[in-house]
């Protein structure tokens, strides 16, 4: 974890020239429009729109830091989310996201008051680690991690 910090925060100075990606989030990721897309309509305060299709942000979160990096042919970031969803309700939101964008879950962790889930694409190109954290008054506070190759 502290080694994707470091590596988030080098690359800040670097992505705040500009995203390389630009990319509009395709038609077919939330068919039903149940699940927004970080990039979609309905900005959450800080800006995410930004973010590439696979990350999906649940209709209830509030994003409290989004530091993002780029490093040659690799862009990614992090970003810290407040929600008022249960921990159960968020692995699996970010269950059915993953498989939505074929990031094949390869890593599941469990332990007090945390999950982590760590999904990633058949080519590696796309990355995806969720890491749910719940406080003593069973708070829910979301971490997502991801990384892309870009041309």
């Amino acid at each position: 974890m502290i080694l994707i910090a470091a590596i988030a925060l080098a690359g800040c100075s670097e992505a705040q020239k500009g995203s390389e990606n630009g990319s509009a989030a395709p038609a077919d990721a939330a068919a039903d429009n149940s699940v927004p897309v970080a990039n979609g309509p309905g900005a959450l305060g800080i800006a995410t729109d930004d973010l590439p299709d696979f990350v999906e942000l649940p209709k209830s979160a509030r994003v409290t830091t989004n530091m993002r990096m780029n490093d040659g042919d690799k862009a990614g970031g992090t970003l810290t989310l407040e929600t008022a969803e249960t921990p159960a309700a968020l692995i699996a939101f970010y269950r059915a996201s993953m498989a939505r964008h074929g990031l094949k879950i390869g890593l599941e962790n469990t332990a007090d008051k945390m999950v982590q889930l760590m999904g990633e694409s058949e080519d590696k190109a796309r990355t995806l680690m969720v890491t749910v954290l719940t406080d003593d008054a069973g708070a829910a506070t979301l971490n997502l991690v991801h990384s892309r190759v870009i041309s």
